[in-house]
């Protein structure tokens, strides 16, 4: 076998490559976020969600590789309360916005249906909450839309006003299915107001 400058060079690029990555996440790690979960997860510290029957909001901390409950204790050093925690996560939820991809879906007639929102870093539940997050579909979808968090690293927007979201019930329990960090099968709507839940999809 014969061996190349380029062979070596690249054997040397994965291991820094990796390093670098490694570096990048020992850096996030301790942000604090609020995200969406399920509540048969039985988070330590949580809040409600309007409307919600399965869904609430947990309070979350990076660890070295993605993104743990934070224990109670923690919780209880870092926070007065619930909106003390939501206070401090705020700005991390606003910076994950930037990250976020973006993809719309249209019909026949070139109309927006959707829009697919994936999160490299797994924290779509919380981007969402962030008052960015509804200003990216102002244009498009408008100022009210209708979301749904199957897993942590996409979500589907639908236009709150005539919307046939319910026709793509299959893309979004497969999406629920297929993964190890469900979210949420139920369908929120978020406006300037806040957010909460107003259906939810349903196994056949």
């Amino acid at each position: 076998m014969r061996f190349r400058i380029s062979d070596f060079r690249f054997q040397i690029f994965l291991p820094l490559l990796a390093l670098t990555i490694a570096g990048a996440r020992a850096q996030e790690a301790g942000k604090l976020f609020v995200l969406i979960e399920p509540k048969f997860m039985k988070a330590p510290v949580v809040s409600p969600i309007a409307g919600a029957q399965k869904s609430e909001l947990v309070a979350g901390m990076m660890g070295e590789t993605e993104v743990a409950y934070l224990p109670r204790a923690r919780f209880d050093e870092l926070a007065a309360d619930w909106p003390a925690f939501a206070e401090k996560a705020r700005a991390n939820a606003d910076e994950e916005v930037k990250s976020l991809k973006l993809e719309y879906v249209r019909d026949r007639k070139k109309v927006i249906t959707y829009a697919e929102v994936r999160s490299p870093h797994g924290l779509i539940a919380s981007a969402a909450l962030s008052s960015k997050f509804l200003a990216l579909f102002k244009d498009t979808l408008g100022e009210k839309v209708l979301i749904v968090i199957p897993n942590r690293t996409v979500a589907y927007v639908f236009p709150a006003l005539a919307s046939n979201y319910q026709d793509y019930a299959p893309l979004i329990l497969e999406a629920y299915r297929a993964t190890a960090f469900p979210v949420s099968k139920e369908v929120f709507e978020l406006s300037a107001a806040g957010l909460k839940a107003v259906g939810a999809f349903e196994e056949p």
